[in-house]
């Protein structure tokens, strides 16, 4: 028997609206849970702050944690479509690879310092949390600057040294200024958040890594 639209409100919502809803809660849940990590936000605040009824977050999403895993999924998504080359950088060298890696990393850490913040709130943790964020989130990005760590170590531009410190002087050196951007602005050096000081961060990274004599 066919639905009313009466019937139709009260259960599923319409397509055109539920895909503009569920984005709708992401961005509040990458909000939230990068203000105040996993364990300081409930269901009900991320439907406040969609101004939706919690049923419909249950709806969408279930459980808490997996709001949390779905809300990170989105975050990097829009990280890795943002951090997208064109094919022609991949002809230039492993150096200019890396170089321009390490600048695409510390723009979107600008724009998405969520991301930065949740690794914060829940990286450190050996739980269910925890191993998502380095299996899902991190390592990813690790296998991707580790192979370009090793070219430019190859071409001789950058020392030979850990790859796994030179990633993480790069992820956290890169990010935190902007996740902590109030801490950051308390010293001399600007607002940390204009496009010019998050260029000029990204150089002086590239320029305390990489040889002064391969620019």
């Amino acid at each position: 028997m066919a639905q009313t639209s009466s019937e139709r409100s009260r259960g599923r919502p319409r397509l055109e609206k539920s895909d503009d809803l569920r984005r709708a809660f992401l961005d509040a849940a990458v909000d939230l849970f990068g203000a105040r990590g996993f364990d300081g936000v409930s269901l009900s605040q991320i439907a406040a702050e969609v101004g939706a009824d919690v049923a419909l977050t249950r709806y969408y999403f279930g459980s808490k944690h997996e709001v949390w895993i779905a809300a990170i999924t989105h975050l990097v998504q829009q990280v890795t479509a943002a951090t997208e080359r064109s094919p022609e950088l991949q002809e230039k060298s492993r150096t200019e690879q890396l170089k321009a890696a390490i600048q695409d990393f510390i723009a979107v850490s600008a724009k998405w310092p969520q991301l930065s913040r949740i690794i914060v709130f829940d990286g450190d943790k050996t739980d269910e949390r925890g191993v998502y964020i380095a299996q899902h989130v991190v390592r990813p990005f690790y296998k991707r600057m580790s192979k370009l760590i090793r070219g430019a170590k190859k071409e001789g531009t950058i020392p030979n040294v850990s790859e796994r410190t030179l990633f993480f002087m790069i992820t956290h050196g890169g990010s935190f200024p902007m996740a902590l951007s109030a801490l950051t602005n308390s010293f001399p050096g600007g607002d940390i958040k204009t496009p010019r000081a998050i260029k000029a961060h990204g150089d002086a990274i590239i320029d305390l890594i990489f040889h002064t004599d391969t620019k």
